[in-house]
């Protein structure tokens, strides 16, 4: 199967971010998470996931402790850069990520279109060897 990249183009809200344990699909970070991907003509894109059971932080940001920040962090996923598309695959080069150590890395998705407006991307085997958790995340397109 050949993506076209205008099918990628638009503006994207998460349906479904889900992780394969013990052969089973359960949520990746929590059933409640939200999020949106876009994908812009000029090969730029974004995403941006949070759990939906994210601690709410009270008062300023210099006063809320470190360890309460860090549980935020814990449960999102967000990172900005270029992309491009071949055959049934779509790589994100990251530029810009909430994990310092994925700046520069290309990260390889399967892409398919299971139904009318639904994009779901796949974890693909790193061909380096490194085992990862393999994931699904389910996009319904923006009206």
């Amino acid at each position: 199967m050949t993506t076209n990249l205008q099918d990628l183009h638009g503006i994207w809200r998460l349906a479904r971010f889900e992780e394969l344990r013990n052969g089973a699909w359960v949520p990746a970070i929590d059933a409640d998470a939200h999020g949106c991907i876009s994908y812009w003509p000029n090969g730029r894109m974004h995403v941006l996931i949070g759990g939906g059971q994210r601690p709410r932080l009270r008062g300023e940001w210099a006063q809320v402790p470190a360890q309460q920040k860090a549980l935020c962090l814990d449960d999102l996923v967000a990172y900005a850069g270029s992309y491009t598309v071949e055959d049934d695959r779509v790589r994100h080069l990251v530029d810009t990520c909430w994990i310092p150590n994925w700046e520069g890395r290309e990260l390889v998705r399967a892409v398919s279109f299971p139904a009318r407006g639904v994009l779901q991307l796949d974890t693909v085997p790193d061909p380096s060897g490194r085992v990862r958790a393999t994931q699904r995340v389910t996009w319904e397109r923006y009206p």
